[in-house]
């Protein structure tokens, strides 16, 4: 059995090498990786990844066409004998809390496997990036709100933020010649038998780790919008970006890292306090290879 782990990724040099290695441990075989135009020494980790032989990756410097790139590499996996495809985020972390990642999928007669995704919080005076920004995300709220089909609606009135929203389950494929993955691997189309949900796997995510990441996170709008995506697609980047637009970068950064990062155990949503609770489980998950990544850096 192959699991091919599939990525498009753009400036993400401080956590790209730990995400890698993370999910190489939990048994992937191998990475297909496209680097969607990054400036910022992503390329350079990836030429490092890459010698191990578990990583191919090219560089495509276009527009950000998430569905048709990350479709396309699992068509690529197919073709290569891939039995497994795993579109994966530079910012998301999957496992099974309960067994091995491997074992859940050879065990597994489904075509596709829906998985959760939790949101983990960022502390408030984390303004940088870096590798060990990660272990502070050990915050979340104490239950996602929804429903999945109201959460834009109740970020956007100011209700909640982004991180406290129910997220969109993500999929796991077994990919075939006409496998086709939708905008933010929320759903997958043409794959090899039933789609089924499955609480063996969850994904970690760590959406805004560091309050530069904003920036990143209006850019990523900016890039989307340029594609004209049907309502509802991306929807959390292009609302930073168009708010950006009407009001200005500073305002919109202050209100809404605010919004979206905790401190004394609160977010900060528009002016009202959020409780959030402690929940260690991506710290936890992912500490070795931090540990990894910093030894490396202070070398």
């Amino acid at each position: 059995m192959e699991i091919v782990g599939l990525m498009l990724v753009r400036n993400e040099a401080d956590i790209l090498r730990v995400n890698v290695l993370h999910h190489l441990a939990q048994g992937i075989d191998r990475f297909l990786v496209v680097d969607n135009g990054s400036t910022d020494g992503t390329d350079r980790v990836l030429r490092e990844l890459a010698r191990g032989g578990r990583l191919r990756w090219t560089r495509d410097d276009g527009p950000y066409r998430q569905a048709e790139i990350t479709t396309a590499l699992a068509r690529e996996a197919f073709h290569d004998g891939a039995d497994w495809v795993v579109p994966i985020d530079a910012d998301e972390f999957w496992h099974a809390p309960g067994g091995d990642f491997r074992r859940v999928l050879a065990q597994s007669t489904a075509g596709a496997l829906g998985v959760e995704v939790l949101n983990f919080i960022q502390r408030r005076d984390q303004l940088r990036l870096s590798p060990a920004a990660l272990l502070q995300m050990t915050r979340r709220t104490s239950q996602a709100i929804g429903p999945v089909e109201r959460v834009e609606e109740l970020v956007t009135a100011g209700h909640i933020a982004y991180v406290e929203v129910l997220y969109s389950i993500k999929w796991i494929s077994r990919p075939t010649a006409t496998i086709a993955i939708h905008q933010g691997n929320h759903s997958a189309v043409g794959v090899g038998g039933s789609a089924i949900r499955t609480p063996t796997i969850v994904c970690l995510h760590a959406p805004l780790r560091a309050r530069t990441i904003l920036d990143a996170k209006v850019e990523q709008g900016s890039r989307v919008e340029e594609l004209r995506p049907p309502p509802g697609a991306a929807w959390h980047v292009r609302r930073w970006w168009q708010l950006v637009e009407d009001v200005g970068l500073e305002r919109v950064l202050e209100r809404e890292w605010a919004a979206n990062s905790y401190a004394d155990d609160c977010l900060d949503v528009y002016g009202v306090r959020h409780p959030v609770a402690y929940d260690p489980r991506l710290r936890n998950l992912i500490r070795p290879w931090v540990s990894t990544e910093i030894t490396r850096c202070h070398r």
